[in-house]
């Protein structure tokens, strides 16, 4: 339990320094991705959950799809510009919340999203804790990062990287972040671990039977499971 809270109170000092480093309306490798996660949230979606929002940036649109959003970030500072960003959005409550040690309550949302922090937390137990949030017929979706494996995983990276700065090019009319963002960046990497696919898959079939699992160029994965309606609350499910 202390090795948790040291390595939670390391990543939340970061992610408070990257926060203030980070331009409002800065480009992401995740902003391709948000029309493909918002097309998989419930078309009847009442409640959401999103797990790391940093700066609420997906909140903002997944409020858009959900009557409610709640919205978790480690961090005090990324909740703090969430707010200050979000202050057309009503139906938003953003918290400073540690998704490791927190109780989520049972079958509450229709969505729970969790984007580029996964990768953070426990895998298999955060995946049950996801569940167990779950009403049935709500869906988990989930994009982030994976440890290339083999030589196609290696081939897809290696395209990665011109995709990557072109898209920054067109989006920042800049090929890299500056300086500053990267140094900080790059500092935090140190407490970064990802999966690779096939442990990922593994761990979805242990707790998500069923889960569609994909690879995307920008070094990342989705995965996208629907509860089934009428499965028990448990987190033992």
């Amino acid at each position: 339990m202390l090795n948790s809270m040291i390595d939670s109170y390391g990543i939340r000092e970061e992610f408070d320094r990257l926060a203030l480093l980070a331009a409002e309306d800065g480009w992401s490798p995740n902003d391709p991705y948000q029309d493909f996660l918002l097309g998989h949230v419930p078309a009847d979606c009442r409640t959401a959950l999103e797990i790391g929002c940093g700066t609420g940036a997906f909140s903002r649109l997944l409020a858009s799809r959900s009557e409610q959003v709640r919205a978790l970030d480690l961090s005090p500072v990324m909740i703090r510009l969430a707010r200050e960003r979000s202050t057309k959005f009503t139906n938003i409550d953003y918290r400073v919340a540690d998704a490791i040690s927190m109780d989520f309550p049972t079958a509450e949302f229709d969505c729970v999203v969790t984007i580029a922090t996964l990768h953070h937390l426990p895998l298999a137990p955060m995946l049950s804790k996801m569940k167990s949030a779950l009403k049935p017929g709500g869906v988990i979706i989930i994009m982030d990062l994976f440890e290339p494996e083999g030589l196609l995983d290696a081939l897809t990276s290696a395209a990665a990287l011109p995709a990557s700065l072109g898209l920054r090019l067109l989006r920042e009319g800049r090929l890299r972040a500056p300086a500053p963002v990267r140094a900080a960046w790059a500092a935090h990497a140190k407490y970064d671990r990802f999966p690779t696919l096939r442990e990922m898959r593994k761990a979805c079939a242990g707790v998500l039977p069923g889960a569609r699992v994909r690879k995307h160029l920008l070094w990342r994965y989705s995965v996208v499971w629907q509860k089934p309606r009428g499965i028990k609350t448990g987190l033992r499910d």
